[in-house]
């Protein structure tokens, strides 16, 4: 991991105005699509019309969505399915109390320095299997404001917990550690296909693993944790603010390491921890001229406009400065091809090997063209390389 401080520190990496509300999950694109054709889903029920795609596409024998394609991409999500779910909140292994300590877990707490702790979570969030960690305030207004039925409320109580009508997270637990994970790069170039997706799969099996023991980890030494995947809170603000990342325009966070091509987790804890800055390495600026994603979406759904603080639909985060993206009809491209797309994480200069340390002091390297790597970055394009 490139030592942050090497970046400059980013003041301004997410913009919201006084309208600014918190998200619900059921204005998440992977809920939105199913409110538009059932009255009462499911986590994840979106993926029944995608997986009757991919049965049709499977007795057709395509290249790229064959039987053996599809057993790579479940082995891959195996992990994933059996401990996370995607991210259900409070449920499986992603429980708010401990899976292995029961009526045994320390009465009393460690007592060390917040950069001591910061290291010691730095350092096993990496061996549990991340490959990027960072550490933010667990800001409020990142924390869905609700579930599929319940609202997140946070309130001054001892200790988060689930009731029959909320999910209470309590005031003290004010910090988050964000875990990113690196996808496979070649499978990713083959997206939209299966083996793209087994990418993704793996991914998220790997942040399962991660949250989880560095969840328990936190108990052991007396503290509450919180683990996520995709549940509880927006990954991709609180990476940002863990200094992991900056925002593309297709609406991921681009790291320095992995570009794109990343999968995220997060634990929310108590513990006292010594919080990281948001960086600037020229992403904002790169992506204002960089339209790659936007071309190779198959869907239409990334905004080759200026950022604004207007949504284009109803999925999306409103009030914040940024550039939109149409999540429902990239997910219904989903619905149609069979499996998930991700070419706008394969496409992306950052993916496809561009070093990050290039634009840590942008110094404006103009060619007769432009920027002297956005130059670069059309040439690959164009010649192949």
């Amino acid at each position: 991991m490139i030592p942050r401080k090497l970046f400059k520190k980013n003041d301004k990496s997410i913009i919201v105005n006084e309208s600014y509300e918190r998200f619900p999950l059921t204005r998440q694109a992977l809920v939105s699509v199913d409110l538009a054709d059932i009255s009462n889903p499911v986590h994840n029920s979106f993926m029944v019309k995608m997986q009757e795609t991919m049965i049709n596409n499977l007795k057709k024998g395509i290249t790229g969505y064959q039987i053996e394609d599809n057993a790579f991409d479940m082995a891959a999500n195996s992990v994933n399915l059996a401990l996370a779910s995607y991210g259900k909140p409070n449920q499986g292994f992603l429980k708010w109390e401990s899976n292995i300590y029961k009526n045994e877990l320390p009465k009393v707490k460690i007592d060390y320095t917040p950069q001591k702790f910061s290291d010691l979570i730095k350092r096993n969030a990496i061996f549990f299997g991340a490959d990027i960690v960072g550490i933010a305030k667990l800001d409020e207004k990142w924390v869905y404001e609700k579930d599929l039925i319940k609202p997140f409320v946070i309130k001054n109580i001892s200790k988060s917990q689930e009731t029959e009508r909320e999910f209470i997270i309590a005031k003290n637990t004010e910090n988050v550690i964000v875990v990113g994970f690196a996808m496979n790069a070649s499978l990713k170039d083959q997206s939209p296909n299966l083996r793209a997706s087994a990418a993704s799969s793996f991914g998220y099996s790997r942040a399962a693993i991660t949250v989880v023991a560095l969840a328990e980890y936190i108990r052991g030494l007396g503290y509450e944790a919180i683990p996520c995947v995709n549940d509880t809170a927006l990954s991709i603000p609180l990476a940002i603010e863990a200094g992991l990342g900056e925002l593309g325009r297709h609406g991921i966070l681009i790291s320095p390491e992995y570009g794109s091509n990343i999968r995220l987790g997060k634990v929310i804890t108590d513990m006292p921890l010594e919080r990281d800055f948001p960086i600037d390495f020229g992403i904002s600026e790169f992506c204002k001229n960089c339209f790659l994603c936007a071309e190779h979406c198959p869907s239409n759904s990334i905004s080759y406009r200026e950022k604004t603080y207007t949504p284009t639909c109803i999925n999306n985060n409103g009030n914040s400065y940024k550039w939109y993206i149409n999540g429902e009809s990239c997910l219904r491209y989903w619905q149609e091809n069979g499996t998930s797309c991700s070419n706008c994480i394969s496409i992306c200069p950052f993916t496809k090997g561009f070093e990050a340390t290039q634009c840590i002091e942008c110094v404006k390297c103009e060619t007769r063209s432009g920027c002297e790597l956005q130059v670069n970055t059309h040439h690959r394009e164009k010649y192949g390389f």
